[in-house]
């Protein structure tokens, strides 16, 4: 006699749901005190159950994909900040190559069924494509939200004509360039590598072309069998100087990418030392604290008509004795001015020097907050007076930047001498 007994099946979806399936199946050799069968599907409970620790130790740290390097970057370079068809469609094979990768490694450690729609639970996802070449993050999904996640590295395919001793010449060459430092992790910018387009004080049609793709960044290495393209990665920034947006560079030799930098392209008014050190001036407001505090000292020392305050801001390394002359127009000449310097230990010094063919000259070791006023506390026009003008970008971005226009306290030349300081 056939007889007829239950067997209960349990399964997990995407969804993590439990659910019981009831089949007829026949006992070939049936015994009189036999229990019925319990299966027990993979997938379901250990599917679910699946602590951190496993998802970490299941999901590798880098996956080697088919893609090489220079396909990917060629269609990020493409896209300069909007997703085109080329880039999304190679994220695309990107991600669905290495999604089944790690269902296959889920499977294979029998964590996994095989029904598609287990599959999909696995995602993988650039954190950022514009910024990071190399990162993804791959997720564990359910019920529609991530339930696990780890960021792995990508490591692209050997490409036919890709050459080691060309990789080692490249990245030698852009270790070799001398990049400006820029950020402060009290701002929220963290300090990375920068490089500045200087514009000289008041100058502010010039400025009006400024942006990352009006600048030829070849010119920083000087190899023209080294080709450098650039893409941006994120928004700019403003509300000050310098002003600027971060630009991601892509370093080539005969066709094929090596290297990637990313850095800042950034606007100033300032100067460049020789050394290639860009320092940057900005005006200070009379309801500046630091402003106030200098005025207070210059009139506890008996001057009252100030002139200017400038705030020098060097990005890289300086020297000592160096001579700065801060434009101040021809009406001034045979004037003496005081220049009050707030050194980085919060104590003052003050030079005493004579306007000459419009310029007042004195020698620092140090870039900081300056004030000028005339010795003789006589009614006269503070130059100071500058209104802030906006900027805006080819992105569309408003940028702001300070100016200083029409009779006003400038930077016109800095000498240095060889010996060299780092500023902190």
């Amino acid at each position: 006699m056939k007889k007829t007994s239950k067997i209960l099946l349990s399964a997990l979806a995407v969804s993590s749901m439990f659910f019981t399936m009831t089949v007829n199946a026949e006992e070939l050799t049936p015994s009189e005190n036999q229990e019925p069968v319990q299966v027990t599907r993979m997938g379901a409970e250990t599917f679910d159950a699946i602590t951190k620790e496993k998802f970490d130790s299941i999901v590798p740290n880098t996956i080697e994909i088919t893609k090489t390097k220079t396909e990917f970057s060629n269609a990020v370079v493409k896209d300069n900040g909007s997703l085109n068809e080329d880039l999304t469609k190679i994220i695309e094979e990107i991600n669905t190559e290495i999604e089944t990768e790690i269902i296959s490694l889920f499977e294979n450690s029998g964590y996994m069924d095989t029904e598609e729609i287990e599959k999909e639970a696995i995602k993988a996802q650039f954190n950022d494509p514009f910024y990071d070449l190399y990162s993804v993050t791959v997720s564990l999904n359910i019920d529609g939200k991530t339930k696990y996640s780890k960021d792995i590295t990508i490591k692209y395919a050997k490409e036919s004509n890709y050459s080691a001793t060309d990789e080692t010449y490249v990245k030698n060459a852009v270790n070799s360039i001398k990049f400006a430092k820029y950020g402060n992790s009290d701002w929220g910018i963290e300090e990375s590598d920068a490089v500045f387009t200087m514009y000289n004080i008041g100058d502010e049609e010039s400025t009006k072309n400024w942006g990352y793709e009006n600048y030829d960044f070849n010119t920083l290495i000087n190899d023209n069998s080294i080709t450098i393209k650039t893409s941006v990665f994120a928004g700019g920034f403003g509300g000050g100087t310098p002003w600027g947006t971060p630009v991601l560079l892509h370093f080539y030799k005969n066709g094929v990418l090596y290297e990637t930098k990313s850095i800042w392209y950034l606007g100033a008014y300032g100067i460049t030392l020789e050394n290639g050190t860009p320092v940057n001036m900005a005006r200070l407001e009379q309801d500046d604290e630091i402003y106030k505090a200098m005025a207070k000292e210059l009139e506890s020392k008996g001057f009252t008509n100030v002139l200017g305050c400038y705030e020098l801001t060097a990005y890289g390394t300086t020297y000592d004795n160096m001579r700065v002359s801060f434009n101040l127009g021809t009406n001034y000449n045979g004037k003496e001015v005081q220049i009050l310097h707030k050194k980085k230990d919060n104590t003052y010094e003050i030079f005493k020097t004579t306007v000459a063919d419009g310029k007042a000259e004195i020698t620092v070791n140090e870039f900081s907050p300056f004030m000028i006023a005339l010795t003789e506390n006589t009614t006269t026009e503070n130059v100071n007076k500058a209104p802030n003008n906006a900027q805006t970008s080819s992105m569309n971005i408003v940028l702001y930047s300070i100016l200083a226009l029409g009779s006003l306290v400038g930077i016109t030349y800095i000498l240095v001498s060889n010996k060299k300081k780092e500023i902190a």
